[in-house]
């Protein structure tokens, strides 16, 4: 019996042993991989991809930007609150319009001001744009071929380590909701 209890033991602690072995073997690999992208801020790195964000809008858009704010803001105080925003709101669904409301409300104080507002439209507008121009197939997937393949960062180390940072995920394919999660931080220059 206190043979048998002596190899339990020996075997538990070889696979604590592997564990924390394979746990610092994994994190200097992650290091290592990110190489290249840590040389670069994040908003940086979105205009590498193509993004012009002020830059690319007209006056016009951002007052049609205005108008739609408008709309949602049912008690005309100039900000969306949570009950105006995701409970009350009329296109797609309040599990989406919570997750819109959470990036667009940039000081986390709760409501989404119009200028707040105007900034993630532009944003994800931008962000969506781009993705759909890299999406060869039009699937709604960016897979990691694709985006090496629209060559739009033209350094292979760097293109590998964006794409792995916005595969938040890892299954080597991104979709709208995962890369704006990261796109919108790296656009107001906040690292993911």
């Amino acid at each position: 019996m206190k043979f048998i209890n002596k190899i339990k033991v020996v075997v538990l602690t070889t696979l604590i042993a592997l564990f924390f072995t394979g746990c610092n073997t994994t994190n200097k690999i992650a290091k290592k991989k990110l190489k290249a992208i840590t040389s670069l801020k994040p908003k940086e790195i979105v205009i590498l991809l193509g993004a012009r964000i002020w830059d690319g809008v007209s006056e016009r858009q951002i007052e049609n930007y205005r108008r739609v704010f408008g709309f949602g803001d049912t008690d005309k105080d100039g900000r969306h609150s949570k009950k105006e925003y995701i409970e009350n709101g009329r296109y797609m669904t309040p599990q989406a319009r919570q997750g819109i409301f959470k990036a667009s409300d940039a000081n986390n104080d709760g409501f989404v001001t119009q200028s707040e507002y105007v900034e993630n439209r532009i944003i994800t507008d931008e962000a969506k744009r781009i993705f759909n121009e890299m999406d060869a197939d039009q699937n709604g997937k960016l897979t990691d071929f694709e985006f090496f393949k629209a060559g739009k960062i033209k350094e292979q180390n760097l293109a590998e380590e964006i794409f792995l940072v916005l595969d938040s995920n890892g299954n080597k394919e991104l979709i709208i909701p995962e890369y704006l999660r990261v796109w919108g931080k790296w656009a107001r220059n906040i690292s993911p």
